[in-house]
């Protein structure tokens, strides 16, 4: 029948001097009790927020290749926690690369989530860990050389994500000219800023023309700016040298 409601609010109940009693006059416009009502909006704006709250993602990526077709960086992928005890999007590392890859906790401006880095990972290993890092497989990279040239094609799905909810940027450093990209292109290293509520593509074609120590010195100017500890810049400055003095000894010998 039309405007009838179902039982539970046909006959709703109300407060009286003597408990509870039912409304037997009830009809389809008719209000709850304000306490009743200032409960069901209080409930909603608490479910609203939690939505609201979990909508929010960091997600930072400052990559660096070589021109020994390896890759070197950080990721970065932490939310606003939803509820106590959240510690962020749960993240995978495939047994084949526990040992490459290093996990730590994330905790920074509210969010928690973890923090990858990695030091010269082949290409296909990159593919790897960016595609299996999560099950519902949002992320895709890959490269491919051919001769001087270093090609990478990847995409970012934040289709889940409401707009206005996301932090989000990837910065990818190269050892040479930057022949082509549909990211901003600043002195060698691309970045793109991917907004949520669509799929971002990535795509740079590079021509290797520098020294390896380039990509390096560039790669701590990234990940540095990235808020990576003083160690981990250390680290990348001792592998820089001694990738230099062993290209020394190598051209001394010949």
């Amino acid at each position: 029948m039309p405007g009838t409601l179902p039982f539970g609010i046909l006959r709703p109940a109300s407060l009286s001097a003597g408990g509870l009693r039912l409304i037997d006059d009830w009809q389809d416009d008719r209000v709850f009790p304000r306490p009743l009502r200032r409960l069901i909006t209080l409930g909603l704006l608490a479910v609203l927020a939690v939505l609201s709250l979990s909508g929010c993602v960091r997600i930072h990526a400052a990559l660096a290749v070589s021109q020994d077709d390896l890759v070197s960086g950080e990721v970065i992928i932490a939310a606003l926690p939803s509820r106590q005890g959240d510690n962020g999007p749960p993240l995978t590392i495939v047994p084949e690369l526990a040992d490459k890859v290093r996990s730590e906790k994330y905790v920074q401006d509210g969010y928690v989530g973890q923090k990858l880095t990695f030091t010269d990972m082949r290409f296909a290993d990159m593919t790897r860990l960016v595609e299996t890092i999560t099950t519902g497989k949002q992320y895709r990279l890959s490269f491919r050389r051919s001769g001087d040239l270093v090609s990478m094609n990847g995409s970012m799905d934040l289709t889940q994500l409401p707009a206005e909810k996301a932090d989000v940027e990837v910065r990818m450093a190269f050892p040479g000219a930057i022949n082509r990209t549909n990211g901003l292109n600043e002195d060698g290293t691309v970045v793109w800023k991917p907004k949520p509520g669509a799929v971002t593509e990535f795509n740079v074609t590079a021509e290797y023309t520098d020294t390896s120590g380039v990509s390096w010195t560039r790669w701590v100017m990234i990940v540095g700016g990235s808020a990576v500890g003083v160690a981990l810049i250390v680290l990348a400055l001792a592998l820089f040298t001694h990738r230099r003095t062993l290209a020394a000894e190598q051209a001394q010998a010949r």
